[in-house]
């Protein structure tokens, strides 16, 4: 599975979020390409720039549930509690592998 973190610079919980991901998949063990990507590095029509930032998608898909956005424009993104922990990025991961199976 191919996992994107985007973000961008002025973004305070991107780091956080990259650890957070990198650390779930060293738990999981093989099988991801982790990939991280700086939204103000994509092409102005890129539609992974309409992502707030920090968020994670699994073979472009995101990994909590936000809808492809119709439009580039970026933002924040805060998530309920602040940002989800390792072990629960790990399970949704582990959800992800097991309902896209080799696909996604």
């Amino acid at each position: 599975m191919r996992i994107e973190v985007l973000g961008f610079g002025g973004c305070p919980n991107t780091p956080t979020m990259r650890d957070r991901v990198v650390e779930a998949v060293g738990v999981l063990g093989s099988g991801y390409v982790l990939v991280e990507v700086d939204q103000e590095s994509l092409a102005a029509d890129d539609l992974r720039r309409g992502y707030p930032t920090p968020t994670v998608l699994v073979d472009g898909v995101d990994l909590f549930g936000l809808p492809t956005p119709s439009s580039p424009a970026m933002g924040c993104r805060v998530y309920p509690g602040g940002v989800p922990s390792a072990e629960e990025i790990g399970a949704r991961l582990a959800e992800f592998g097991a309902e896209f199976g080799a696909e996604h």
